[in-house]
């Protein structure tokens, strides 16, 4: 596999240029695993019980190469713009220092042959005091980390599929997390400081990959591949507006930190602005010519990044767009596969992609 883990692509939101180009490295570690991080303590009771009941499994010895070894869901940074968070298919969460682009920390939940414990969404609490990762996991559960100390703290059971996306509120209160598969396509909103399940939000007609909350935390956006994005209240889990135009699925979304507005990325390759209070439609910000993958508003709001997610036509990487505008500002083409994942620094100096073959 030809994968090109994670790409840093500098902005200079007073001087856009060309794009530099920045590989984190890799180094090759033989590791003796077990079925969590050395630096997970105290397990809950029931991933105790688990582990009990598997123990009996052959010891299985991994090549650690130093970056991930399959397509990349989720990179986040952490809010002093030191580290980059990311996650994936080969079932591993990664920490990277930026200052030297090694690998400083990883959790992992699951390891072995299969799909079940891969990683297709990841979330870091605006605090940093939880990270929620979900998937194709035993059960359908959300792990919920300690982030500081990497001590899986809970299992947050509901699910009936698998975990497609996930997202904090700008508070840190509440997660909200949607479900793909072929029946049942609901999101649920958590309380995170009780552990426990708010609402469960119904309506959606396909699986979910997006979700985020308005500035306030008081609303919640989701967006599904049935080709419409859904408004809800947070504190009683109401819709407030169901959002269509778009005539492919939605595969992604942004809101402003600034003025709450709706940013919905489609495979019919549009990028589509809402308002974050009522649902209304205000205007296509793009045409991107490609599916779009993922979405990310800079910390100021001026400005948007999309990704591609398929049908590139060679296009791997995606654009930087002005907002409100909607002018492509540059375009960085590192990447040789999709781009699932994208983030931008606190400082908004710095995006952060990842992708790799589609498998």
């Amino acid at each position: 596999m030809n994968l090109k883990p994670l790409t840093q692509t500098r902005i200079r939101p007073d001087r856009f240029q060309k794009p530099v180009r920045s590989v984190l490295t890799t180094s090759l570690i033989i590791l003796s695993l077990t079925a969590c991080n050395g630096t997970i303590k105290d397990p809950p009771k029931q991933v105790l019980q688990e582990a009990r009941a598997t123990s009996t499994a052959p010891p299985i010895l991994q090549i650690d190469p130093g970056g991930h070894k399959s397509l990349i869901k989720d990179v986040t940074f952490t809010k002093d713009g030191r580290y980059l968070v990311s996650a994936g298919n080969d079932k591993i969460v990664r920490v990277w220092d930026l200052k030297t682009g090694k690998t400083v920390r990883t959790l992992r939940g699951q390891i072995g042959a299969g799909h079940e414990g891969k990683i297709y969404a990841m979330a870091l609490s605006p605090d940093e005091r939880w990270l929620a990762v979900g998937g194709w996991i035993k059960n359908n559960e959300i792990r919920l980390y300690n982030f500081p100390t990497g001590k899986l703290v809970t299992l947050l059971k509901g699910h009936t599929n698998v975990v497609n996306g996930l997202a904090f509120s700008p508070n840190s209160r509440y997660l909200v997390s949607g479900q793909g598969g072929s029946s049942n396509q609901v999101a649920i909103i958590w309380d995170i400081n009780k552990q426990k399940q708010l609402h469960i939000l119904k309506g959606h007609t396909d699986r979910i990959y997006a979700s985020a909350f308005t500035p306030d935390s008081k609303r919640v956006v989701t967006g599904s591949f049935d080709h419409s994005l859904r408004l809800w209240r947070v504190i009683n889990g109401e819709m407030i507006a169901k959002l269509q135009g778009h005539t492919d699925k939605v595969r992604s979304l942004a809101i402003s930190p600034q003025d709450g507005t709706i940013a919905s990325g489609s495979w019919d390759h549009t990028i589509r602005l809402w308002d974050g209070k009522t649902g209304r439609y205000i205007k296509t910000l793009a045409n991107q010519g490609t599916q779009v993958g993922s979405l990310s508003f800079s910390p100021d709001g001026g400005y948007l990044v999309s990704s591609c997610g398929g049908n590139c036509g060679g296009k791997f990487g995606g654009d930087v767009w002005s907002y409100p505008s909607g002018k492509e500002i540059v375009t960085y083409k590192q990447h040789d596969n999709i781009v699932l994942a994208t983030a931008i620094s606190p400082d908004g100096r710095w995006v952060a992609t990842g992708g790799g073959n589609d498998q």
